[in-house]
Formats: structure tokens, sequence, C-alpha cells
């Protein structure tokens, strides 16, 4: 099951490349003209998404089936560091906890030591949150911080100060 959580994060990590975003507008000062971003602070290292002539290595989609609704926000840094936001059934503005527990899961890939740090890893201190400000059913918008820990809870990164916008390719 590792196994595989990691081919999904990297398979993700390359259709956000794929399928990046053409166009953008104002933030409002938030650190990215990119319609669709992630930006944080990794153990103290800033992570931003790579932009490239304009267009951004990050996507997002939204995804309604039946009475669920699935949000992704994928964001890829000019390393090819990675960053995963996945929101189940968030639908209103609010602040959320991510956890082992929750519908809602935090990821940070680093490349060069391949391993992936998620706020769902089922180990002790693997938390965080997300704040939802704005949603829409073309564009969705937040904060986030979470502490992300390795399958086997011996791994662990700080992600704070962090910043998305997802506007849907779908």
């Amino acid at each position: 099951m590792k196994t595989m959580k990691k081919f999904g994060f990297t398979a993700m990590a390359a259709l956000a490349i794929a399928l990046s975003s053409c166009s953008s507008d104002s933030d409002g000062g938030s650190g990215s003209n990119a319609a669709t971003y992630i930006n944080a602070s990794v153990d103290g290292t800033a992570f931003e998404t790579f932009e490239v002539q304009g267009q951004s290595s990050a996507s997002a989609s939204r995804i309604v089936s039946g009475s669920d609704t699935f949000i992704t926000i994928t964001g890829v840094s000019s390393t090819t560091d990675a960053m995963e936001i996945v929101l189940h059934n968030i639908t209103a503005t609010g602040t959320y906890p991510a956890g082992p527990s929750n519908d809602l899961t935090l990821v940070y890939s680093a490349t060069s030591s391949q391993m992936a740090y998620a706020s769902d890893a089922d180990c002790t201190g693997a938390t965080g949150t997300v704040t939802v400000t704005s949603i829409s059913d073309t564009k969705i918008e937040g904060t986030f911080s979470f502490t992300g820990k390795t399958d086997d809870c011996t791994g662990q990164k700080a992600v704070t100060n962090g910043k998305f916008r997802g506007t849907f390719a779908n």
C-alpha cells in the first residue's frame, strides 16, 4: 500500500505538469499571479510552485460524484519537489483538521530523498489544518499548515505559512 501511495503521488505530480494552468489573475498579494499554485515553507525553506513563461506547474481538479466532492490541488517546485492538498466533501469556507482519521490529506514529497511526508500517516504527531477562505464551482483558495510524517514514522517535515489557489481544470 505504501508503494501504491508513493506511486500515486508521483503520478499526480506528473499530471500537474501536464495539466498546468495557462491563465492568471490577480491574487491580492498572496505571492503568486498564477491561477493555480501552492506556496509554503518546509522546515524553514521556501516551497513555491514553479512557473515557466507564465504557466504554472500546478493543477487543480474538482470531481462531484453523487453526494461526494473531491478536490485536489497539486504543485511542483523548481527542484521537482511536490505538494498536494486532497479534500473530501469540503464544500464551504472554514477551518478543517488534517490527520489520519480525517477526510483531508496534505502531502509533501521530497525528490532528493524520495520520501513523502503526509498529514494522514498513522503516526503520533501527523496533523495539520486547512482554512478554506473562498470556494466556488470554479476555484478554491486558502491557507494550510501541517506536520507530515513518513509511512514508517521515522521522518518528519513541518510545513508552515502555506497558501494555495486552485482554479479547477475540469
